[in-house]
């Protein structure tokens, strides 16, 4: 056994060093990564008017800028996020005729390359949208003014303007056109405030709800022979002189001559920019109408393949290792768990400035039970507990140290991870589906029914303590805070603090889970490729249903039992000496005398193997258990 194996590790070396040659050809690849950042990422695409913003362009773009910016930090993950976005595609289109003045950015904070930025700027929730204004400058706090999305395109519209109009009364925003009410109750008046070259000008009458006036300003904007102006209907003594009754109304007003009132097909934005192009034609000033009404491109954008043969290659890969993960069934990888483990405490618990109070609470509670149930490795369960004594001895804790500890812990010779951070029973068909949320879900799976198997029936132990740490994990620290909000109303209407047993707790996640893949099927944010089902389905689980199709309980906790249970952890794309063996090859205490012997040579012929059929690609070791 001994020769086998250093025959094994003699070949294994020289095949590393091979491999390593080799990967350098393929940063010639890497570098034309950019160009593909900035033509499509994310939720967004080329083929959208939004500017998309990366960690190469942000600061270039924001500050010292002569135009404002709107810009959405989104995450592609988030449900939200993606319900979201063809709203601000939308938003992009409206007002793209105000892109010299205000663009509208988008960033993705669930690129890692991106990720500094939204850390920086101290972005916690998804979507948040911050206003950054002309000649923006950075500093320590100089995080832009946080806006309040709106339900649709109209809302996002009125958001944006109230801004605008908010930066002119605070003295700034010099490039936009005069946003701010007309109050003087005489109309000759407009004249004296404005330069001899215009010939005419416009004046709405509106009510404060309406934005009709500020709208109008800015779509027409560009054009020099006349101004728009708007007033508000309380400006009474105004309202009389121009016997105004029914609101908005529209007026034209010539030096000299007395208002004359314009007849609008609809008193809206797009009604009264025709009145004015119609008024403005006999007198040869040509006012363009632009479409405000362009199809929004809602597609899916798919990131342009290298066509050559190692690309062909790795995709048949790629699509075999798909098929063979969904013919595994209702099981646990443990890529998965470690992936959404790492994201959590790197992107989300990493992302909050400082924690104190509630937060911090929440924050050891999350850590106390992956240190006792999270399967990790002894070096693994080593960096856990190295965090958790850290927010022990700390009144705040900064989630940029929680961050770095967990970066640190991701070096090679740390030996804490077992696999890349990627995802795989949980990869979606896009990257836009899935990934995170569905880690999230089976991290807490895992830990519920591990923490149940391993505390059933030892006296003074807290059913709930899985549950408890989910629910404060979510509340404090998660990305999308629509998912946030659904969830914290969902614990309390299903009574989480009622939960009496261990048996409870595993049943209460999998009614909650399956009430949320209920309200999400048929929603725009569902994978078409792993459509939301109530779990587990029948050709899972046929003895979980009864004759009329109604739960069997007893059948369904077996089942859940079975399906989350540590034996049931698969291990594929991972390295199982860093889970079973220490630095030394020796096996850790808690491996069956079974287990060293078949084990090590499974690991070992994996490895090997792996690297002959060229399906490694990083230093990472691919095995399948």
């Amino acid at each position: 056994m001994l020769n086998l194996k250093n025959f094994l590790f003699w070949i294994l070396l020289n095949l590393v060093l091979v491999k390593l040659s080799n990967n350098a050809a393929l940063s010639i690849y890497e570098q034309k990564k950019y160009k593909r950042y900035t033509d499509s990422q994310g939720l967004y695409s080329n083929k959208d008017d939004v500017e998309i913003l990366t960690l190469e362009n942000f600061k270039s773009e924001i500050y010292g800028n002569r135009r404002a910016w709107l810009v959405e930090f989104y995450n592609s993950w988030c449900g939200f996020c993606q319900r979201f976005a063809p709203s601000w595609k939308a938003l992009a289109t409206d007002v793209r005729e105000w892109k010299d003045v205000i663009a509208i950015g988008v960033l993705d904070c669930s690129n890692d390359d991106n990720y500094p930025i939204c850390r920086d700027f101290e972005v916690m929730a998804y979507p948040t949208l911050r206003y950054f204004h002309e000649n923006y400058q950075e500093g320590p706090k100089n995080f832009g003014v946080k806006v309040r999305a709106g339900s649709d395109v109209n809302e996002h519209r009125q958001k944006l303007l109230e801004v605008i109009v908010q930066e002119q009364n605070e003295s700034r925003g010099k490039m936009y056109p005069n946003l701010l009410p007309y109050d003087s109750n005489n109309v000759s008046q407009l004249y004296e405030l404005i330069s001899e070259n215009v010939k005419y000008i416009f004046l709405i009458v509106q009510e404060p709800s309406q934005f009709v006036g500020e709208e109008v300003i800015m779509d027409l904007h560009h054009i020099n022979d006349f101004i728009v102006r708007y007033a508000f209907n309380n400006n009474s003594e105004l309202v009389n002189t121009l016997n105004v009754n029914k609101y908005p109304a529209l007026f034209a007003i010539e030096k000299g001559s007395s208002p004359q009132k314009l007849n609008s097909i609809t008193s809206d934005r797009e009604g009264f920019k025709i009145a004015i192009r119609s008024f403005l034609i006999p007198k040869n000033i040509n006012v363009p109408l632009n479409d405000t009404n362009k199809q929004i491109y809602k597609g899916k954008w798919v990131e342009a393949q290298v066509p050559d043969m190692t690309s062909f290659m790795q995709e048949r890969e790629r699509e075999a290792l798909k098929e063979k993960v969904k013919k595994m069934g209702d099981v646990v990888f443990q890529m998965d768990l470690e992936t959404a483990l790492r994201y959590s405490l790197k992107r989300e618990v990493g992302s909050v400035k400082e924690i104190t109070g509630d937060k911090l609470e929440a924050l050891k509670a999350y850590i106390n039970i992956l240190v006792k149930y999270f399967p990790f490795g002894k070096y693994g369960q080593a960096f856990l507990v190295e965090l958790k004594d850290y927010i022990s001895n700390e009144e705040t804790v900064k989630g940029s140290e929680i961050g770095k500890i967990v970066k640190d812990a991701e070096k090679e010779d740390r030996q804490v991870f077992s696999s890349p951070q990627q995802w795989l029973g949980c990869k979606g068909s896009s990257s836009s589906y899935r990934g995170y949320p569905c880690g999230v879900w089976k991290m807490f799976h895992y830990l519920t029914v591990n923490a149940a198997d391993s505390s059933s029936g030892l006296k003074g132990t807290n059913p709930k303590v899985a549950l408890e740490a989910m629910h404060g994990y979510i509340k404090n620290f998660f990305g999308c805070a629509d998912c946030s909000n659904h969830f914290q109303e969902m614990a309390k209407r299903r009574e989480i603090d009622k939960v009496q047993s261990w048996d409870d707790s595993i049943l209460w996640l999998w009614m909650a889970h399956n009430e949320v893949n209920k309200r999400l099927s048929g929603d725009p944010t569902e994978d078409p490729e792993y459509p939301k089902i109530q779990f587990p389905s029948k050709e899972r689980c046929t003895q979980c249903y009864d004759k009329d199709d109604s739960w069997k309980l007893p059948e369904v906790l077996h089942y859940l039992k079975q399906v989350y249970s540590n034996i049931n952890v698969r291990y594929i794309g991972s390295d199982t000496r860093i889970l079973h063996l220490g630095l030394d090859g020796s096996l850790s205490s808690n491996s069956s005398s079974v287990f060293k012997t078949i084990d090590t040579i499974v690991v070992l012929l994996g490895l090997t193997f792996c690297y002959l059929v060229n399906k490694c690609n990083s230093q990472r070791h691919i095995t399948t258990v």
